[in-house]
């Protein structure tokens, strides 16, 4: 069960792990922050999940059916992305699997991961009959000091309360401290469950296209 932690709170935490750290600057407690987020995705690359809904009926109206869609997050990975065609025109015909009346999509020839380029996803809405409702598009990504929610699980909050000791304690030149912090940090780790429960069993297979 993950909990949602706002940028307020965090800031509030971070303010609260030391006396000293009441009398950062915003921009020193945005350093701070960042680099305990840096510190804690050195663990792993999968920590912090997010998805992307792009509602594609303008562009079918616009006639843009050849579209690049950028991850506006610092993405690490997509892990998954596909179409969706919602209601009684959903159909096992079309799409791979039906949720609550959501059909899923994954068709390489309509939508693909780029190979070069983290977080960028091609779309080619004329490769196909179908008229889809939604692209989706889900990735992993490094938080920072400005993202507004962050969801953690206890195992990630265990972690990530170490990272942001070992950041303070890094601008505090508190070398022995740090080390200590980076040390449990790397430790707690070793219990999180690496990949989010929506990572498909095809998740690897399907972004075969380059």
């Amino acid at each position: 069960m993950k909990t949602m932690y706002t940028r307020d709170t965090i800031n509030t935490f971070v303010r609260g792990l030391d006396v000293r750290a009441k009398t950062l600057t915003p921009t020193q407690l945005d350093n701070v922050i960042n680099r305990g987020y840096a510190e804690l995705m050195t663990t792993s690359k999968k920590l912090f999940s997010n998805e992307d809904v792009v509602n594609l009926a303008a562009y079918y109206t616009g006639g843009e059916l050849k579209l690049t869609i950028d991850v506006e997050a610092d993405c690490t990975e997509i892990y998954d992305v596909y179409t969706t065609i919602e209601g009684e025109v959903a159909n096992k015909s079309v799409c791979e699997d039906i949720i609550q009346g959501i059909g899923i999509c994954r068709d390489n020839d309509v939508v693909y991961r780029d190979n070069r380029y983290i977080g960028r996803v091609h779309l080619d809405l004329g490769a196909s009959s179908n008229t889809y409702d939604n692209l989706v598009v889900k990735y992993y990504f490094t938080p920072n000091a400005t993202t507004a929610d962050i969801y953690m699980d206890s195992q990630v909050y265990l972690a990530f309360t170490d990272a942001m000791w070992a950041a303070l304690l890094y601008f505090f030149k508190d070398i022995e401290g740090e080390a200590q912090k980076r040390a449990s940090m790397q430790r707690t780790s070793k219990s999180i469950t690496q990949e989010p429960e929506d990572v498909p069993d095809i998740g690897r297979a399907i972004f075969g296209r380059m």
